[in-house]
């Protein structure tokens, strides 16, 4: 590969980088981490104009553009950091705390900016001694940036962290909002911030053989990819927190509640109820006497088995809190101290109890696995398979396949 098709490939993607900067600015829905995300393309795409003319030749030429390419990355962090932490806010607004984050920035640049502030002539006077300009290269500088954009990663896995958690206490659905393409970017980040290091040191040391990931700048071509992989994602990507109105209350089914169903067919089935759990550290502030905790969890329990609420695939919390009138906070202390269980794994809970009985029950043989799992709550046959094997050990045939045997073991 020669260097002028390496120069053809990163111009070509930053200004592919311009177009999807713009789509992503417009764009309405997510307009704060979609904004965030904008300037990070645009900054990249950037570095991948000065990436691609890193020659002595094109900066005894530019002088002025010299070192514009220690400072920029700097800034690749915090703003991914931002983006995620914005994408998966609730109300995402930018605080003045944000700020802190563009700290190393300021100190870098302050710290260039007596290069900077230099003539053209003083430029090239200094670009001309090739050793001196080839030391300050891969300098300190460069490896603190390596090491800045490390530690925001793992903030950003953080924050995935707290997001995972967050939706799992309010969706009973997390498939389509589980953000995995998030997770797999930075780990896809992480390793072209591998690849960087190598190249880094390789040049730095003079490594025969990896020498060559920095001449033609390999590890930026899957900058340029990721950067339009994750646009896409993210233009693709609806909003995750709505404020929807509250359902009205359904009507009253008489049936009862389908229980979790033991592999023994003889046994009593039932879902058992763990003993309470220690007061959650982030609801001690929250009054809820003990009466009133049994109260509402009597009422939920009652509402569950009559009402059937989980046979609806999008519920969320708040319109079970809504129409059941109880504060959401409650409800939420209540499923996870007393039940001991996140929002998204009690709602399950009944769902494939539910499922547990159609797919055995004969009047029901006649549906799919898949129509078994809507007919449950479920809205993919995926999300029905990875629920039930969790909650069961046997995916949905297997389980068929046992109860089948367990009854001619009984009729034996």
């Amino acid at each position: 590969m020669s260097v002028q098709a390496v120069q053809y490939i990163l111009v070509g993607g930053a200004l592919q980088g311009l177009c999807l900067a713009f789509l992503l600015a417009t764009r309405k829905a997510n307009p704060l981490a979609n904004k965030l995300l904008a300037a990070l393309i645009l900054l990249i795409s950037a570095q991948s104009v000065l990436v691609a003319f890193d020659t002595r030749a094109f900066f005894l030429a530019f002088p002025h553009l010299s070192k514009i390419g220690w400072l920029l990355p700097t800034l690749f962090a915090p703003f991914i950091y931002l983006f995620i932490q914005k994408l998966t806010a609730k109300r995402p607004r930018f605080k003045p705390l944000d700020g802190i984050h563009f700290i190393p920035f300021l100190v870098t640049l302050v710290y260039l900016l007596p290069y900077f502030l230099k003539s053209k002539a003083e430029k090239i006077a200094y670009l001309t001694d090739f050793e001196l300009a080839r030391k300050d290269d891969f300098g300190f500088l460069g490896q603190i940036t390596l090491l800045l954009i490390l530690l925001y990663l793992i903030f950003s896995l953080r924050e995935l962290k707290k997001y995972r958690r967050k939706i799992e206490n309010t969706f009973s659905e997390v498939e389509q909002i589980r953000l995995q393409w998030l997770r797999q970017f930075i780990y896809a980040v992480l390793g072209i911030l591998f690849m960087s290091a190598v190249a880094f040191y390789a040049q730095k040391w003079g490594l025969p053989g990896l020498t060559i990931i920095y001449k033609y700048h390999l590890h930026y071509f899957g900058v340029v990819f990721l950067i339009y992989w994750v646009g896409y994602k993210t233009l693709s990507q609806p909003r995750i927190f709505l404020d929807k109105p509250a359902p009205k209350p359904p009507n009253l089914n008489p049936e009862s509640v389908p229980v979790l169903i033991t592999q023994t067919a003889t046994e009593e089935p039932a879902i058992a109820l763990p003993p309470a759990t220690a007061i959650n550290s982030k609801y001690q502030k929250s009054v809820l006497k003990p009466e009133d905790s049994q109260l509402y969890l009597d009422q939920l329990l009652e509402f569950m088995e009559q009402e059937k609420p989980y046979r609806q695939s999008n519920l969320t919390i708040q319109e079970l809190a809504d129409t059941m009138q109880i504060p959401k906070h409650h409800l939420s202390r209540v499923i996870n101290e007393r039940l001991g269980k996140n929002f998204y794994d009690f709602i399950n809970q009944y769902r494939v109890a539910e499922a547990q009985l159609l797919l055995v029950n004969p009047k029901y043989r006649h549906l799919t696995n898949l129509a078994v799992a809507e007919e449950a709550g479920f809205n993919s046959k995926a999300t029905f398979n990875a629920v039930f094997k969790k909650q069961t050990g046997q995916t949905p045939s297997e389980y068929v396949k046992n109860q089948a045997q367990t009854r001619l073991n009984l009729a034996d």
